[in-house]
């Protein structure tokens, strides 16, 4: 090699290197800045609104949220700064909607020398996390036709559509608003393999209908799927399956025209409901209770980015003073261990403390729930090996597919195990079903 090409090559290294710490930087200091805002948010906005054992600031530390707005951001940071992944954009929004605001809201629920002996535990599962999320294993993929994919897609939601119908023909459905889904879910007999098509199609297949018919620009197909989501609604009164098509549209948009490839961009993209909200907060205020700003302040900042993070607090109270699952609580495993209640987690959580079916995400099921804080590290490399298994499945596919089909998973996985994130939620079979996406297909290359 010349000299003349040689120093162009080290020129355009240097380069490279600059713009990769360029976007790291902007990266941590948007990570940051929104953890400085969830302190403001739960300090001053929440904690002051909502009174019960589970929420509260402890304004006795404030040295230590000052720290967690610049820790928990560093076990981030390897999620890396272009998406090409989906595990990327799971763990991406799992990042906004529970690593970050779970340290914040359970400092005040222990003693500091406890609080930090959690958190380095939690600290690592992240990184972890984090560091798989962009991981992937080259695999040969099936060697299937685009005509042969498509029959494959159709043969599935063909199976959706009679199971539908006979969800509809021998189950009691009707379409109630928000604020009667509790009363409404505990007249709902939906179980079972009925149980089963519903909630993946509320969190995986319902997305990739969206996206094949963006992709193959069928969009008639688009009302079809929201009549699905629709249909999931009336059997089950989850407001997920209300709120899942709006955030799917909501997430492709975004990356048409803001996000792109960009892991900072998509990561302010799920921070910007809850920033809205906490601006309205701020600039209104939370005393009129009726009005309509209140009540998606309440849905947004406390019900989507709070909740889940108190989920934390719950469960770690409990298993504090009652027997551990040792993953009893996993179908398989109740076969050789023996599991200590009578009722799901979810349920064992509400008889205790009053808060209606509490679900949780693998930190607390798989983690505190089965072996206590010492297992938080532990679950989360198993998270993490999900999420690379999911990579290799759906290894070069399209960036606006992933994008849309990770966007359901993104939110449904921040209160489900891993075993119900690969079979309730239907991760493990969509992504079998994306393997045999033809890589070369003009829809994929588009």
């Amino acid at each position: 090699m010349s000299a003349q090409p040689r120093e162009m090559a080290r020129n355009s290294w240097r380069l490279l290197r600059v713009g990769d710490i360029r976007r790291l930087l902007m990266l941590y200091a948007v990570l940051v800045l929104y953890s400085a805002v969830y302190v403001h948010f739960w300090a001053d906005q929440l904690s002051p609104l909502i009174h019960y054992d589970f929420i509260g600031y402890d304004s006795m530390k404030p040295g230590v949220y000052r720290l967690l707005t610049f820790l928990t951001p560093l076990a981030i940071l390897p999620i890396g700064t272009r998406l090409r992944a989906p595990g990327q954009f799971i763990a991406g929004a799992l990042a906004v909607l529970l690593f970050i605001p779970i340290p914040i809201v359970f400092v005040a629920m222990v003693t500091t020398p406890a609080f930090w002996g959690v958190y380095a535990l939690l600290w690592v599962g992240y990184f972890s996390v984090c560091t798989l999320a962009s991981i992937s294993i080259k695999i040969n993929f099936p060697i299937t036709s685009e005509r042969q994919f498509r029959s494959m897609v159709v043969g599935v939601y063909i199976v959706f559509a009679l199971g539908f119908v006979y969800v509809l023909a021998t189950n009691h459905v009707s379409i109630v608003g928000f604020n009667d889904t509790r009363a409404a879910r505990e007249d709902v007999a939906v179980f079972g393999i009925q149980g089963y098509l519903l909630v993946s199609y509320i969190t995986s297949f319902g997305g990739l209908l969206i996206a094949m018919a963006i992709m193959l620009r069928k969009y008639y197909l688009v009302p079809l799927a929201i009549g699905g989501f629709i249909v999931c609604y009336a059997a089950l009164t989850e407001r997920n399956a209300v709120l899942m098509p709006a955030w799917i549209i909501y997430i492709y948009f975004a990356h048409k025209l803001f996000f792109r490839n960009s892991t900072t961009r998509f990561l302010i993209t799920v921070m910007m409901p809850f920033l809205c909200g906490t601006l309205f907060a701020d600039v209104i205020g939370t005393d009129d209770t009726e009005t309509f700003l209140y009540r998606a302040f309440t849905l947004m900042n406390y019900r989507l980015f709070s909740v889940p993070a108190v989920a934390f607090n719950v469960y770690y109270n409990f298993f504090q003073t009652h027997p551990l699952t040792y993953w009893s609580h996993i179908n398989i495993i109740t076969n050789f261990v023996s599991y200590p209640y009578a009722a799901p987690l979810s349920l064992v959580m509400a008889d205790a403390y009053g808060l209606g079916n509490y679900n949780a995400s693998f930190l607390e099921t798989d983690g505190l729930a089965a072996a206590g804080t010492t297992a938080l590290p532990f679950v989360s490399i198993l998270f993490g090996l999900m999420l690379m298994g999911i990579n290799s499945c759906m290894s070069k596919l399209n960036l606006t597919v992933i994008a849309i089909v990770a966007a359901g998973p993104s939110i449904a996985l921040m209160d489900t195990g891993i075993g119900p994130s690969l079979l309730t939620n239907g991760l493990a079979p969509l992504a079998i079903l994306l393997l045999f996406a033809p890589r070369t297909a003009a829809w994929n290359l588009r």
